[in-house]
């Protein structure tokens, strides 16, 4: 029992050792096991993450003479059911699907300048009317999807979030 985990261990071993970039440890017998590792897991770690300097795309609506934002996620919260809750991960469909339909006509306002999603949409004007096909919209009624980008590290103590808008599209959603 004990043989076989050190085995499985030293396997995960030249795994993770072909998948890193050259690096100061080097394993009897590395070159030929990377040969061998590029078929069986071709994907390497990039497969599993996503960059954490993407954009993101967030909903918002106006409710009550103010914007406030309609995200659903993380779809760990408790109103997510910690995650047995799907609903959550439907919204970036809805939010594509939104995009899609309104395509050229979308009129996306720049958010130079603005440090909040919020201050952004407060000059954004509404492109124009869109239809929501999702079965279960979250979006209805005037409604904006801001594209935000991660302020990076060595700003987190510049700006107040730790998102700063970059533009922002607005519409009157029939539902």
């Amino acid at each position: 029992m004990a043989v076989t985990g050190v085995l499985w261990a030293v396997a995960a071993l030249y795994v993770a050792q072909a998948n890193l970039p050259k690096n100061v440890i080097e394993l009897p017998g590395q070159d030929k096991a990377a040969t061998a590792v590029g078929p069986v897991a071709p994907q390497g770690w990039a497969f599993f993450t996503k960059s954490p300097r993407d954009v993101e795309l967030v909903p918002y609506v106006y409710r009550d003479g103010e914007w406030r934002s309609a995200l659903r996620a993380p779809h760990a919260r408790p109103s997510n059911a910690f995650g047995l809750d799907r609903a959550s991960r439907s919204q970036g469909i809805e939010m594509a699907l939104l995009l899609e339909r309104a395509g050229e006509r979308t009129d996306w306002a720049d958010c130079a300048g603005a440090l909040t999603a919020v201050d952004c949409l407060d000059t954004a004007a509404a492109s124009d009317r869109v239809r929501n096909p999702s079965p279960e919209p979250s979006l209805c009624g005037t409604a904006a999807i801001v594209q935000m980008r991660p302020v990076p590290w060595a700003w987190r103590d510049l700006l107040p979030g730790t998102h700063t808008p970059e533009k922002a599209a607005t519409w009157k959603v029939s539902c």
